[in-house]
């Protein structure tokens, strides 16, 4: 990803400006570019008078249908963020950790979208099945490694679950995955090693949620962005304050 395509604009509205970019942190700044789902981040975004908000998200860089850069957040709620209106039966298997492929209508354009669960921002995260482009990595896993995938694997790839698959005497698990790069993941192991590393959490060995805070003076430190016994307190807060500030901005 190239510096003069990043849409800086957009990154102006959550309140990171080009200096600040330059600023981040390699490993940060790395990841945005890579087009990884970013660790939690504190952000002091713009609102009105002047004023600022703090609020913990995550964002990430993808390419839309059309090769355009778009830039994804999620922010951090007390409950899960239903905004796609994913009804009870989708909502029940992405809070079991799969990734679901739906349709959505916008007028009469229709796309195809793979949708998982963050779990620590309580967000559903998605992209366009035709970025993800699993069709293609598969044939590419047929023709490096020799092997032949059947209609059922190929189908339930496609559809966004994992499939354990025999690669010499070695098994390798490859599924969708939202928070990479390309979409998806290849795993070094059984169905069972997928799912191990899928549960991983930094937060489930730790009392807060780990990321970055970006500071008053412009610099980014590495330390807890949300402790865990206030996090829903903070959220509600932040969700209160949105509220006064849209309605304020109804007045004017």
């Amino acid at each position: 990803m190239k510096n003069e395509q990043i849409p800086f604009e957009k990154f102006a509205r959550i309140g990171i400006t080009k200096k600040d970019f330059a600023q981040m942190p390699d490993p940060l700044r790395e990841a945005i570019l890579s087009g990884q789902l970013t660790p939690m981040l504190r952000l002091r975004v713009p609102a009105i008078h002047g004023r600022e908000m703090e609020i913990p998200m995550k964002i990430q860089l993808v390419y839309d249908k059309n090769e355009q850069l778009q830039l994804l957040t999620y922010q951090m709620h007390r409950h899960l963020d239903n905004r796609l209106r994913l009804n009870d039966a989708e909502l029940d298997r992405v809070r079991g950790g799969e990734t679901i492929q739906k349709e959505f209508h916008r007028g009469t354009d229709r796309t195809l979208r793979y949708v998982q669960l963050d779990k620590e921002t309580n967000c559903l995260i998605y992209r366009d099945v035709a970025t993800v482009k699993m069709d293609k990595k598969l044939q590419e896993l047929e023709k490096v490694k020799d092997i032949a995938l059947g209609i059922n694997q190929r189908q339930a790839a496609t559809e966004g679950k994992p499939v354990e698959l025999e690669v010499g005497h070695e098994k390798v698990t490859i599924g969708v995955d939202l928070r990479e790069p390309q979409g998806f993941k290849v795993v070094n192991g059984d169905m069972e090693e997928w799912k191990k590393q899928q549960a991983i959490r930094y937060d489930d060995a730790h009392e807060g949620y780990m990321g970055y805070v970006q500071t008053d003076e412009n610099r980014w430190e590495y330390k807890q962005v949300v402790d865990k016994l206030r996090s829903k307190e903070d959220i509600s807060l932040t969700e209160k304050k949105k509220k006064e500030e849209k309605k304020q901005g109804l007045k004017m």
